[in-house]
């Protein structure tokens, strides 16, 4: 078992738990960005200029940092290598990081539906059900390419400001290449999948309004 018990380096199968804090704060940010946006609305009603202003910097550090929040699902792939030895076989001394990791990974998935449906509420306030519409189907493709270029070119939410050149020319080989582009396909559809299952499965809309 990969399980390092030096606390300043405690990781499991070599995933550093000090991650499961770092990514959940980060997960934390674009709820607290959307509060701010709801309550600036319900404050101003975004008459003036300047709150207008406000809401248009508020959102773009949003959608930067939203995709950490899905990003978190994609941690499932650490209950990979169990037994380099014995590939498809789990250790029985290991075996208990299979639930770990999906556990955390369910943790992503239902912040991402909480954080989808927050923003939801803030849209519809701001453009009305056919604005709503067209945030659930255009949000997805965005989130996605903000996670691959996280997760394949390990670029963080922060880079878009310190480098925004980087950014934009990894950003374009999700559409220049077809392996790249493959996979933005194949993310978008997936967050697609996981928030309608999640709305039919429960039909109750999240509200984090209160």
């Amino acid at each position: 078992m990969n399980l390092n018990y030096n606390i300043s380096q405690l990781s499991i199968n070599s995933y550093p738990l000090i991650m499961v804090f770092w990514n959940i704060l980060l997960l934390i940010i674009p709820f607290l960005l959307c509060y701010l946006l709801l309550k600036l609305f319900r404050k101003t009603k975004l008459k003036k200029k300047r709150d207008q202003i406000k809401v248009i910097l508020i959102a773009f550090f949003w959608i930067i940092f939203a995709p950490n929040v899905p990003y978190i699902i994609t941690d499932m792939r650490h209950i990979s290598g169990f037994c380099p030895e014995t590939y498809y076989q789990i250790c029985n001394q290991e075996a208990w990081m299979i639930p770990f990791f999906f556990l955390y990974s369910i943790i992503g998935w239902i912040a991402y539906v909480f954080l989808i449906n927050q923003m939801k509420s803030f849209v519809k306030k701001i453009w009305g059900k056919l604005g709503v519409s067209l945030y659930l189907w255009l949000i997805s493709p965005f989130l996605s390419l903000g996670l691959l270029l996280g997760l394949v070119n390990r670029l963080n939410s922060w880079d878009i400001i310190i480098s925004p050149s980087k950014v934009l020319s990894e950003a374009l080989l999700y559409l220049q290449d077809w392996t790249y582009f493959k996979n933005l396909l194949i993310y978008t559809f997936f967050l697609y999948l996981i928030y309608f299952i999640w709305d039919t499965l429960f039909k109750k809309e999240i509200n984090l309004k209160r």
